[in-house]
């Protein structure tokens, strides 16, 4: 009986660990509110805790997204806020989103989310081949536009700021 508890136990801790992975998978503030409204909601949240002012402009509609590439971009979004917050020392942060010609396909369409900031910048290929958790961040980014098959773009000088641009072909679907 005592094994059946333990059992128990250990099931439970793991259904548990399992929930926290989907809601990493499918973010809860996307899921209530929307792309949109999770965007001016970081970008809201960014301003209250550090006082940089982001300014928004959101002109793509997240309507020709579907659910995993709405996720992918929020979780980028959310990784370039926390780089803006935690390294950048950035004084202003701006966030849009737009349409545009699609680099990938003639007559395609691509779906553009673009998180800029005016901190201090780096070295963008210095970053990229040192490996560890010092630059987590940037590989998770990374990860995230491979996994549904958006393109990221992170440019950066040093002292000018950074600019992180995930751009996903829509294709003929718009």
């Amino acid at each position: 009986m005592v094994e059946l508890q333990v059992l128990r136990r250990l099931m439970d801790r793991e259904l548990d660990r399992l929930r926290g992975f989907i809601h990493q998978l499918r973010p809860p503030l996307l899921e209530e509110s929307g792309l949109e409204s999770a965007l001016e909601e970081l970008a809201e949240r960014l301003t209250a805790e550090t006082g940089i002012p982001v300014d928004v402009g959101l002109d793509a509609p997240a309507s020709t997204l579907d659910g995993a590439h709405r996720s992918a971009v929020l979780r980028v979004a959310q990784e370039a806020f926390r780089n803006a917050r935690k390294h950048a020392t950035a004084t202003r942060v701006w966030l849009t989103t737009r349409l545009e010609r699609s680099s990938t396909s003639e007559s395609g369409v691509g779906w553009v989310l673009e998180v800029r900031d005016d901190g201090r910048g780096f070295d963008v290929e210095e970053a990229t081949m040192l490996t560890g958790r010092r630059h987590f961040g940037l590989r998770f980014m990374r990860e995230r536009a491979q996994l549904v098959g958006a393109r990221l773009e992170i440019t950066s000088t040093p002292t000018l700021g950074t600019t992180v641009r995930l751009a996903i072909d829509l294709g003929e679907r718009t």
